[in-house]
């Protein structure tokens, strides 16, 4: 494990443009907010990810304190989120309350309703819970 989370881009992710800004946020994040860096080590999944509007996917791989961001969803991906670009900055403007994700701001109430209309959609949600929340709290700008 390394000493401080590496989070990098594999061949073909930086010409994809989002993949990029997703390092740099969580980059920025985990040097900001170094209470996160253990949520991070402690993240062991692949996180496909589809922005529709933006027509990228990428897979985020978490592999306790390295996370490798490919491009395209790769099989064997645990958890599946399908969304636009504006709720993927949603979802990195969350507050964190109680170490869960709060839904009772504006913030909050524009992902659940992505969740309810169908804009949001997260497979593996149950079975993968515990590690959707810990990528959730790294994320979080909050």
């Amino acid at each position: 494990m390394p000493a401080t989370p590496e989070i990098r881009l594999a061949p073909g992710a930086e010409d994809l443009g989002l993949p990029d800004m997703l390092k740099d946020l969580l980059s920025q994040n985990l040097e900001q907010n170094p209470h996160k860096v253990n949520d991070f080590r402690k993240l062991n999944i692949k996180v496909g990810m589809t922005v529709t509007d933006a027509e990228v996917e990428m897979t985020l791989d978490f592999n306790n304190g390295v996370l490798t961001i490919h491009p395209g969803v790769l099989p064997d991906s645990g958890l599946k989120i399908t969304t636009e670009s504006g709720i993927v900055m949603a979802l990195s403007n969350q507050k964190i309350k109680w170490g869960l994700p709060y839904y009772f701001d504006e913030t909050g109430r524009e992902i659940m309703a992505a969740m309810t209309s169908g804009r949001l959609k997260v497979k593996g949600l149950l079975m993968h819970f515990p590690s959707l929340v810990r990528m959730g709290r790294v994320m979080s700008v909050h």
